[in-house]
């Protein structure tokens, strides 16, 4: 069957699903980010609703950047516009995502710089933007770039890889479609989660002390002292809150997604029918 929803009309599907994720899901990231940095867990709405609106603003053009990426590999590795009579493999579901991803770390990686800056300080986004720029040079705000990269490629594979193409196993091999989605669900969010962890870890203890401490000033550095600190599984520290999220996140960005592109789908379908 053709796919017709285009790279562009899944960016903007995108850019809606990540807002209604990061809305429900701000305190588990307020807590994971105080669980990585060693301080108090946050009780306070307030202060776990800190950063919200720059995580709206950043959390969109990511997931829109991912889908209409993810969309536009299809397109590439199919070798064709709407994919008619081809079916991707799991290898090619997981590479066009998991480039989806890498390629989506150029917004993820200053954004969350600032959101953890904001989170640390307390102060309003306008002033702690205005801080960080009078404090470091333009290039600084780029920092922890590969870890955000090795994080959200791996995250990507999980939700936007893994989870289609375990989905559509399960239901071939005979497996109900409820049971194919929580399945698949739970194992996209929980690979997504802990394979990307570490990463997610170095790249919060580098964009949180910025250049303040020689042992994290670069992600060599930063690996050896989390390491040093609590062995490997101290690069998991933080895990249960970032992999409750990103589960959920897992259902809701695909159900959100595939909803939507279904719908369109058949429309277009009918229209074309009828003429």
């Amino acid at each position: 069957s053709k796919m017709t929803v285009t790279p562009l009309e899944h960016t903007l599907i995108g850019a809606f699903s990540g807002s209604v994720e990061v809305v429900l899901m701000q305190p588990m990231m307020a807590f994971k980010n105080a669980m990585q940095e060693g301080r108090p867990i946050p009780r306070n709405p307030v202060h776990i609703y800190r950063g919200l609106t720059l995580n709206v603003m950043s959390m969109a053009p990511i997931t829109a950047s991912q889908f209409g990426t993810n969309r536009l590999m299809q397109q590439v590795l199919l070798g064709s516009a709407d994919g008619s009579g081809q079916q991707m493999t799991g290898l090619q579901s997981f590479a066009a995502a998991g480039v989806a991803g890498a390629a989506s770390a150029l917004i993820a990686s200053p954004s969350e710089l600032i959101i953890i800056q904001q989170q640390r300080s307390g102060r309003t986004l306008g002033v702690e933007t205005k801080s960080f720029f009078s404090a470091y040079k333009l290039p600084s705000i780029y920092r922890g770039l590969a870890c955000t990269i090795g994080r959200e490629g791996l995250y990507a594979a999980g939700y936007l890889g893994l989870f289609p193409v375990l989905k559509a196993a399960m239901e071939d091999a005979g497996y109900s479609p409820s049971t194919s989605l929580v399945v698949s669900g739970l194992a996209g969010g929980t690979f997504g989660a802990a394979a990307s962890h570490p990463f997610d870890t170095a790249k919060t203890r580098m964009q949180a002390f910025m250049y303040s401490k020689p042992e994290y000033m670069t992600m060599k550095d930063t690996f050896s002292t989390i390491y040093r600190e609590g062995g490997v599984l101290n690069f998991w520290r933080g895990l249960i809150p970032r992999m409750t999220r990103i589960i959920c996140a897992t259902f809701i960005l695909n159900y959100i997604r595939t909803t939507t592109v279904d719908h369109l789908e058949v429309q277009r379908g009918g229209k074309a029918h009828a003429k």
